[in-house]
């Protein structure tokens, strides 16, 4: 299992929402879920319990569990956030605090801010985890229509839209000039690398910025600017 996510996984999750039976939360309305996760995020943020963070993550996983969502898929939302997620933990436990429970050389690890650390993990953990229930059970469609329905400006929607319809093509370009790329040796080394994947990034921020460019004209004389 990779350690991050990639726009082609994502890719995938959106294909199997429709190529699939819908089962568990597939089956519930855009609109509700994106009101659940709201109030699961609004009692995890003010509650700050462990109890609750903790209850708010296992509903989220048994929703996506039942949901028949795959196993490799679920596993990117859950667990490739967690190693930033748990990083979090150490620097509470350093900083914050009067009871020492351990030394690591001149360091202190502290029981407080061992304490508060994991609140916070637990917090990060289940708000990642609703975010993942959310977009593994609803297509990206649902969602959009959805936020139509809760009366969010339509401008942003449409920018919502553009921006998960392009990014893909960008992805698409940017996986092709660097397969080009390194048949022509430009990842031969580390360094090499880094100027390699300089350049093709450049390049494609400036063909993204000239399909804005032609994009806009289009809707412009279509109508969609006064």
């Amino acid at each position: 299992m990779p350690g991050h996510l990639s726009l082609s996984d994502l890719l995938k999750v959106e294909e199997a929402q429709f190529q699939s039976r819908p089962r568990g939360f597939r089956r519930v309305d855009a609109r509700l879920k994106l009101a659940l996760a709201a109030l699961a995020v609004v009692c995890n943020m003010t509650l700050l319990r462990f109890r609750v963070s903790l209850g708010l993550a296992a509903f989220a996983w048994l929703g996506i569990w039942v949901s028949r969502v795959p196993l490799r898929q679920m596993a990117w939302f859950v667990l490739a956030p967690a190693w930033a997620t748990l990083s979090l933990i150490v620097p509470f436990a350093l900083g914050f605090g009067a009871t020492p429970l351990a030394h690591l050389g001149p360091l202190t690890l502290y029981r407080e801010g061992l304490l508060q650390g994991l609140g916070v993990a637990c917090r990060v953990m289940a708000d990642m985890s609703w975010v993942g229930l959310i977009y593994l059970t609803t297509p990206f469609a649902g969602l959009l229509s959805a936020l139509r329905w809760y009366r969010v400006p339509e401008v942003l929607v449409e920018t919502l839209a553009f921006m998960y319809r392009y990014v893909f093509l960008l992805w698409d370009e940017f996986s092709a000039m660097r397969l080009a790329g390194r048949a022509r040796g430009g990842y031969q080394h580390g360094w090499q690398g880094v100027i390699t994947t300089g350049w093709i990034v450049a390049q494609v921020f400036l063909r993204a910025y000239d399909r804005a460019l032609r994009i806009s004209e289009a809707m412009k004389a279509r109508g969609a600017e006064a």
